[in-house]
């Protein structure tokens, strides 16, 4: 996952811990109505990512502010947030305290 890529720009601001744990719902609504094609791209990149696992925990501590123990733990919530946000699963991943 590229620095400055689109996804990294994604988790940065909608994932961070400021808004992973209130504002989720919010996120999935911007994603489907405010902009369709972004949302198209988000969904392509997420799940490259989710197939690739080349996002390591630390990286994504760095991105966000939430820390995970593991690379595990990071895509076991990452698979529940794309289901949430993509396929309307609807259970609203926590990250964790």
């Amino acid at each position: 996952m590229g620095e400055k890529g689109e996804l990294a720009g994604f988790f940065q601001t909608y994932l961070n811990v400021e808004v992973a744990f209130h504002h989720l719902p919010r996120v999935r609504s911007t994603l489907s109505s405010f902009a369709p094609e972004w949302g198209k791209s988000i969904k392509w990149e997420f799940s490259r990512v989710l197939g690739t696992k080349e996002l390591s925990a630390e990286r994504f501590c760095d991105l966000t502010f939430v820390d995970f123990e593991s690379d595990d733990e990071l895509y076991a919530y990452l698979r529940k947030v794309y289901d949430y946000l993509f396929l309307d699963s609807g259970e609203v991943p926590v990250p964790p305290d």
